[in-house]
């Protein structure tokens, strides 16, 4: 559902896209959006009587349906790249709030980190109810225990909502916490990071930390705004930065025809890594009211 908006659609039904692994960059590996970023039984569980479950998985699905025509509400204005009305409806919002809180933590670099620390299972005590749903799985321990909490702070942040003139990327950590993504209170850092999720091509949302609606009053509301290149560019660099393995573009909007990853990416503590962290600082200016950006620039791009 998300990936077929970085997809491109050739025919009835059939999405290419195009895959980078962080091993190979430079390597593209075409490819369609059910057939990349899965890995079959990565959220079975079993229960306290030791029978395998699903649980998990269904739980999932249906964040993603219910997320979908929040996707459609935001991106599908037949005329503007911009919906007509934002803020965004109440259950939409809800519906994308709990989307995002389930990708932050559901992701494979989120499992790597919760089995370096070891401390997921033993976090927080849970009903026997909750608990028997992911008995024997620290990392689905910790996404149902944490699930309500951070989709609730995600809901009542400011939203603001972009175009970006250079092209887009996504990866298998779409939502990027600035600063402090690998934090061990997701909570916590959610409620004061920078976060961008990447819709598609040419548009994100980016929740204004702390920060940002400290220096200005209109992100302290939902809001709407337009990055220029170097702005765009620098959020592909974030997004490829906190990446586990994979990064996804359209064909026809690839950044690499105007940018090269650089510098260390985020550090990666399971595997030893050392380095300093890159650290980001935006700035941006928001939209007035009354301005919009014409969707033909969502699929059109200057000379």
């Amino acid at each position: 559902m998300y990936l077929r908006r970085f997809a491109e659609n050739t025919d009835p039904n059939k999405y290419g896209l195009q895959v980078r692994r962080i091993s190979n960059i430079d390597k593209v590996i075409p490819t369609r959006p059910n057939k990349v970023f899965v890995e079959c039984g990565f959220y079975w569980g079993t229960t306290l009587e030791n029978v395998p479950h699903h649980s998990v998985e269904d739980l999932f699905s249906q964040i993603e349906g219910d997320a979908a025509t929040a996707f459609q509400a935001i991106l599908d204005d037949p005329d503007y790249a911009f919906p007509v009305s934002w803020p965004l409806d109440p259950a939409h919002r809800k519906a994308l709030a709990w989307w995002m809180a389930a990708q932050i933590l559901r992701t494979t670099r989120q499992r790597k980190r919760l089995a370096r620390l070891g401390q997921a299972a033993n976090a927080v005590e849970v009903p026997v109810g909750v608990a028997a749903l992911a008995a024997n799985n620290p990392h689905l321990d910790f996404i149902i225990e944490n699930l309500i909490g951070l989709a609730s702070i995600l809901y009542t942040r400011p939203w603001g909502l972009a175009f970006s003139a250079a092209c887009l990327l996504t990866s298998d950590v779409p939502v990027v916490l600035f600063n402090d993504h690998d934090a061990d209170n997701q909570l916590a850092a959610a409620s004061y990071c920078d976060i961008a999720l990447s819709l598609d091509p040419h548009r994100l949302l980016l929740l204004p930390g702390s920060y940002l609606q400290m220096e200005d009053p209109n992100k302290r509301i939902d809001h709407r705004m337009v990055f220029q290149g170097a702005m765009g560019l620098a959020l592909v660099q974030i997004v490829y930065d906190a990446a586990d393995a994979l990064i996804a573009h359209h064909p026809l909007h690839d950044p690499w025809r105007h940018w090269k990853p650089t510098g260390p990416r985020l550090p990666a503590p399971w595997e030893g890594e050392h380095h300093p962290s890159p650290e980001y600082a935006i700035e941006y200016n928001t939209l007035p009211p009354n301005e919009t950006v014409e969707k033909r620039w969502t699929t059109q791009h200057p000379a």
